[in-house]
């Protein structure tokens, strides 16, 4: 239970309470003589008859339960609290006994302010206003001046909770959509990081099983490397989904856990094995790339040399790692060698890279070369504000 239930269920509790006591001093005050009563001001409630005493009894049940149920059925607490004033108008006890009344319509007509909706305004203005009216008309008063008075009093502080509440209302509300925003952008990387590390090397494991079959009976030997490619890229997607795992259940992962590209080497290596070629060309310190674009680098390269390793079987990717002062730039292209091609913006990977992309607001440009071939071209801005988000995902998501 949260703590909002708990102080919820303990107001309820004293509002209850609130109702019992005012409950027991009306009795106290109708069946107890009082000081004023002994010196003989009031009526003589001795001289009330059995009959009296019941309604008046049954008065204060009434007032009671409008007191208790303000809170939860404020409307029907204020009809309540407003019908028994006007009954007792026609009592002989209500000029010298307004204590209780007054107090359990005040109450109703708080409540219907502060928590009810525009039809309980209507409601606890009308059950204020009428009941004291008539009692008026009956006592022969015009106190118009106290009356009003003490509605102002009532209604404004009741108005202020209204708004007070409202506000709350709309925080929650507020919190709950970003929580849930939150948690349907978080599911969308770690699909995206799903995709990363089981497509690269699943795409591999199927070439270089492929590869195999083709040689099997003529090349043994190229057929028994391609099997053993395989099962090290098996290996390799085994553990990195197990390093994922690590992080989305909260433990802290190692920085050398964390994909860097300075392991490039371990992506080219399945596009070499699937008989491809890459020509690597680093510039600037890789050492100097923030955490966030390091990983977010990483994958994005992961993802270009997956979609040429697919599309283009056997072709030559050139890939550009440049580190310049503020930013991080990549480069992948391929010659087009093989006959599968594809179009630009399609795929989840190249949708993927764009999201990764968009988190440190930077930009990335993917299509068709004029000469053959297919491009992605990136760049990740090392602004610390634009890379905050993905810094406190970078195992996850770079």
């Amino acid at each position: 239970m949260s703590a909002l239930d708990v102080r919820a269920r303990w107001r309820g509790v004293a509002i209850s309470l609130a109702g019992a006591a005012l409950f027991a001093f009306g009795l106290a005050e109708l069946y107890v003589p009082l000081a004023g009563y002994v010196e003989g001001e009031g009526p003589d409630l001795a001289a009330l008859s059995a009959g009296w005493l019941a309604v008046l009894t049954v008065l204060l049940v009434g007032y009671g339960l409008a007191v208790a149920g303000c809170t939860t059925y404020p409307r029907t607490a204020a009809v309540i609290a407003g019908a028994c004033f006007t009954a007792q108008s026609f009592t002989p006890v209500l000029p010298e006994w307004p204590v209780v009344p007054l107090l359990a319509l005040v109450a109703a007509t708080f409540a219907c302010v502060a928590v009810g909706g525009r039809a309980a305004v209507a409601v606890a203005v009308a059950g204020y206003l009428l009941p004291l009216g008539i009692e008026n008309a009956v006592a022969g008063d015009s106190d118009w001046v106290f009356i009003l008075f003490v509605g102002l009093a009532v209604v404004g502080p009741g108005y202020a909770v209204r708004m007070r509440r409202a506000q709350a209302a709309r925080l929650v509300a507020l919190a709950a959509e970003r929580e849930a925003a939150a948690r349907t952008d978080e599911r969308l990387r770690v699909a995206r990081e799903l995709h990363d590390i089981v497509s690269h090397g699943v795409s591999v494991m199927v070439l270089q099983a492929a590869a195999a079959q083709a040689v099997l009976d003529s090349d043994a030997g190229q057929a028994r490397a391609s099997l053993d490619a395989v099962q090290e890229v098996g290996r390799e997607v085994v553990t990195e989904l197990r390093r994922l795992l690590v992080i989305l259940r909260g433990a802290e992962a190692a920085p050398e856990g964390l994909p860097s590209l300075r392991r490039i080497d371990g992506l080219t290596a399945g596009v070499t094995l699937a008989g491809g070629r890459v020509d690597v060309t680093v510039t600037g310190d890789l050492d100097t790339i923030p955490a966030a674009a390091d990983v977010s680098g990483y994958r994005i390269l992961q993802e270009a040399l997956t979609n040429a390793a697919r599309h283009a079987p056997g072709a030559t990717v050139g890939v550009s790692i440049e580190v310049a002062g503020d930013a991080l730039r990549l480069h992948v292209a391929d010659d087009g060698a093989g006959p599968a091609r594809r179009n630009a913006g399609t795929g989840h990977g190249l949708t993927g890279i764009r999201e990764r992309v968009e988190l440190f607001g930077g930009t990335v440009s993917a299509g068709p070369r004029p000469q053959g071939g297919f491009e992605v071209r990136v760049t990740l801005p090392f602004d610390v504000d634009a890379s905050a988000g993905a810094l406190a995902t970078a195992g996850v998501t770079g």
